[in-house]
């Protein structure tokens, strides 16, 4: 291989994390994160089985900001606590659920944290796809899913 002084430099590896306080226990939101149909409600078009070494593909909406669907396989799942999928050699992302306030045990906090090289740009640009992907959740949770087919906020 040659060196190149000329080559764009490369991106660092940057762990982009955000987060969302729900009211619900962690046994309700546990399955939006490992069964596809509601997935499809908050994340988009998700084929998965859920189990570890299983496969975990995102196939994005119209109109969202991704150059190519995401194949990847589920490396970590410990049901209501924590789901990691590795987007080899791209992405690795983690959902974790933990114990929300105090003065609510019914409430857990729902912690994404998107692991991959990016510019300074695309880690805010990344960091507001996830708050927003975490608000769908959310609305989901309340019993409103993303309609992808007539969503305009996407």
């Amino acid at each position: 291989m040659v060196f190149d002084a000329n080559a764009a430099p490369m991106r660092p590896r940057r762990a982009v994390e955000s987060q969302l306080l729900v009211p619900f226990p962690a046994s309700v939101v546990w399955p939006c994160l490992v069964d596809p149909v509601l997935l499809d409600g908050w994340l988009g078009h998700v084929l998965t089985d859920g189990r570890v070494g299983g496969r975990f593909a995102i196939v994005w909406p119209l109109g969202e900001p991704h150059e190519a669907d995401w194949f990847g396989t589920i490396d970590e799942s410990e049901p209501l606590r924590r789901l990691s999928i590795d987007f080899d050699p791209y992405v690795r992302l983690s959902f974790d659920l933990a114990p929300g306030l105090a003065s609510d045990p019914r409430s857990c906090t729902v912690t994404v944290v998107h692991d991959a090289s990016l510019a300074a740009s695309e880690a805010r640009a990344v960091a507001a796809f996830w708050a927003e992907r975490l608000d769908d959740l959310s609305e989901l949770l309340r019993g409103r899913p993303v309609d992808w087919n007539h969503t305009t906020k996407h």
